[in-house]
C-alpha cells in the first residue's frame, strides 16, 4: 500500500507506548508528530502541546496532520475522537461512547451479558451499604474492581473479605460502581486487534506481568514486564477467540447504534480450551505495545488505511499483518516506591548510552540538557525490550544489562519476566 506515504501522523500521548507508536512510524519512513510527547520521544521527531482540544484543532490544521492515532485511555474518556470528528479530522481511537467498553466497566459487564459474551459471574454495587451482602454470595478469592479508569490499577484481588470491602468502599469514593465477581482461574492473556467498524486485523498477543512483585506477588501495578507472543495461543483458538467474543462485541455495537474505530484489546483468562473476557482495553497497552510493535512488520499506518478503505465493504477482503515469529521480552524499571509513590528528579546515569541489541521505551524520565543524563519523573520510568531466537536469549540479553546500571538503589523491576515462557 502507499497512501499512508502521503499522510502526516499525530500520535496523542507521552508515555512508552506513545514512544513506541513514534518509533514504528517514524521506522516505516513516514511523517510523525506527537503531542504532547516527551523528552525521549522529542529526540525521535517533533513535539508540541495543547492545553485544550480547540488548541489541538488549530494546530493539527496549521501542521496539516492527516491522521491522528490515540494512545492513553484517558483522552478517549473526555471525548477527543468525538471532537476531532466534529471537525473533520480523521482519529484513530473510539469515540466516548464505544470508549465506555474500557471506561465504564459497570457499562461493559451488562454489554457482555447482553450479547452472551462469555465473562466472569459478577454483580454490582453502587452502596457501601449493599456491600456485605455481595460479598458473602461469593468465594475468596474475592475479584473486586473499579468501574472508571483507574490507570491499570483499579482492580483488586484477595483472600480477605474484610479488607475486600474496605477495598470496595475506597473504590466507591471515586467511581459510582464497583464489580465484584467470581475469581477465574487460568492463564492470562492479552489479544490485540486494529478495528474500523465490522472490520478488523489481528495485531498479536501478549501476556502483561501486573504484579509488582517476582511470582505474582505483591500490589497490582499498571505493568511490570511483558512477553509476546505469550505461546498459550494458536490459530484454531484465536479464530474461537474472534468468533465468540470480538465479533459478537462488534455486532453488539451495531445493533447499539454504535461503530468503533480504534484499537481494542480483549484481556482473556485461559483454561484447557476454555476462555473468559476479563476486561476491554480501547487502546494498545503499555508495556504490551513496546513488545508487539517490535514484532510487527506491516506497518501499522498501512492497517489503519486498509481498514477505513475496507469499512463500507463487504466483509470479504481481508489484511493479515505480518508478525516476526522471534519473542520479544519487555522489563518495566519503577521507581523505587512505586506504586505507592512516584520520582522526581533522581539521576539515572547509564540510560543515555543504549546496546544495540536493546530498545528502551520511557515512560517517567526527563533529560538533563545540561549534564546530559536521564532524570526520574513518574512511578515506571523505562521499558527495556528486545527480540531475539528464544525467549532465553532475550532474558540473557536484558536482565544482565539492568543488573549492570549503577542506579539499583532508586528502582524496583521483577526478575522473573519471560521465566516461564509457554513459546519455547
Amino acid at each position: 500500500m502507499t497512501s499512508s506515504i502521503q499522510r502526516k501522523y499525530l500520535i496523542i500521548g507521552s508515555g512508552g507506548r506513545e514512544h513506541a507508536l513514534c518509533l514504528h512510524l517514524k521506522n516505516q519512513g513516514l511523517s510523525v508528530e506527537c503531542a504532547p510527547g516527551s523528552d525521549a520521544i522529542s529526540q525521535l521527531l517533533p513535539t508540541w502541546s495543547f492545553d485544550t482540544f480547540d488548541d489541538l484543532v488549530s494546530t493539527i490544521r496549521e501542521r496539516e496532520i492527516t491522521e491522528v492515532i490515540v494512545g492513553p485511555e484517558v483522552y478517549l474518556n473526555e471525548g477527543i475522537s468525538d471532537f476531532l470528528e466534529r471537525h473533520h479530522i480523521r482519529c484513530f481511537g473510539p469515540k466516548r461512547w464505544e470508549a465506555r467498553l474500557e471506561t465504564d466497566k459497570a457499562w461493559a459487564k451488562k454489554f457482555c451479558k447482553n450479547w452472551k459474551i462469555p465473562t466472569a459471574q459478577y454483580r454490582l454495587v453502587d452502596k457501601t451499604s449493599d456491600l456485605p451482602a455481595v460479598l458473602a454470595e461469593f468465594k475468596p478469592p474475592f475479584v473486586i474492581k473499579a468501574s472508571g479508569l483507574a490507570a491499570g490499577k483499579g482492580v483488586w484481588i484477595g483472600e480477605d473479605a474484610e479488607e475486600a470491602g474496605k477495598v470496595a468502599k475506597e473504590f466507591l469514593t471515586e467511581h459510582d460502581h464497583v464489580v465484584v465477581e467470581d475469581f477465574v482461574v487460568g492463564k492470562e492473556v492479552s489479544v490485540f486487534y486494529a478495528v474500523d467498524g465490522d472490520h478488523y486485523c489481528f495485531l498479536g498477543e501478549a501476556q502483561d506481568h501486573k504484579r509488582l512483585l517476582d511470582g505474582n506477588r505483591g500490589p497490582n501495578t499498571g505493568g511490570m514486564g511483558v512477553v509476546s507472543p505469550s505461546g498459550l495461543i494458536d490459530s484454531s483458538l484465536r479464530i474461537k477467540i474472534e468468533k465468540e467474543i470480538l465479533e459478537p462485541c462488534l455486532n453488539g455495537l451495531k445493533r447499539e447504534s454504535l461503530s468503533y474505530r480504534g484499537f481494542l484489546f480483549l484481556g482473556l483468562m485461559l483454561k484447557d480450551d476454555r476462555f473468559w473476557l476479563l476486561e476491554f482495553n480501547c487502546r494498545l497497552g503499555d508495556p504490551e505495545a513496546q513488545v508487539l510493535l517490535m514484532r510487527l512488520q506491516t506497518s501499522l499506518a498501512d492497517v489503519i488505511e486498509f481498514l477505513a478503505i475496507q469499512k463500507n465493504r463487504p466483509l470479504e477482503s481481508s489484511l493479515e499483518p505480518q508478525l516476526d515469529h522471534r519473542p520479544s521480552l519487555g522489563v518495566v524499571l519503577a521507581s523505587k516506591q512505586y506504586p505507592r509513590k512516584t520520582s522526581n528528579g533522581e539521576d539515572l546515569p547509564g540510560l543515555e548510552s543504549i546496546p544495540q541489541s536493546l530498545q528502551v521505551f520511557h515512560s517517567g524520565t526527563a533529560w538533563d540538557s545540561e549534564r546530559e543524563i536521564w532524570r526520574t519523573k513518574g512511578g515506571r520510568l523505562v521499558c527495556v525490550c528486545t527480540q531475539q531466537d528464544s525467549m532465553k536469549l532475550c532474558r540473557s540479553t536484558v536482565y544482565p544489562w539492568i543488573e549492570s546500571l549503577p542506579f539499583q538503589d532508586r528502582i524496583t523491576y521483577r526478575r522473573d519476566i519471560g521465566e516461564d515462557y509457554a513459546g519455547d
